[in-house]
């Protein structure tokens, strides 16, 4: 007797899952398309690449809020905004820019520790979303 094996969806391809993520709120697809040629492929691998690199990084930012570390929050911060910003993650790179000019104008603790958790819940938010839009089911996301 032959075992049954359970079918899974095939994963989906990357130009199904930047349609997917269009409309998301603080994601403008179009522009980060724009910036790597049109190559779903590529916009899809890159945001995939920037969710993983900076996922140590947004933890680290809220201990770093909470002891006042103000140059090193003022560093990442700014590097986060950065690739954001070049990937169409504007409501990333908006948190980020927050929190880069809170850091350099030496706001109190209590605040960078606030923009640095929503900077932490806002990439949790795209990892989601990625993950959802990616695994050929996310029809309907963030909308």
């Amino acid at each position: 007797m032959e075992k049954s094996v359970p079918i899974k969806d095939p994963p989906a391809r990357a130009s199904d899952t930047a349609m997917r993520l269009r409309g998301a709120r603080g994601l403008d697809v179009d522009a980060g398309l724009a910036f790597v040629g049109n190559s779903a492929d590529v916009y899809v691998r890159l945001l995939k690449r920037f969710v993983q690199l900076h996922e140590h990084e947004v933890t680290d930012m809220v201990r770093q809020a909470e002891r006042a570390d103000y140059a090193s929050l003022q560093h990442l911060a700014h590097s986060i905004k950065g690739g954001a910003a070049t990937l169409g993650l504007c409501g990333l790179a908006g948190v980020a820019k927050q929190l880069e000019d809170a850091a350099s104008e030496g706001t109190p603790h209590p605040r960078l520790v606030e923009l640095a958790r929503t900077l932490e819940a806002e990439h949790a938010e795209l990892s989601r979303l990625l993950a959802r839009a990616s695994d050929g089911h996310g029809a309907a996301l963030n909308r």
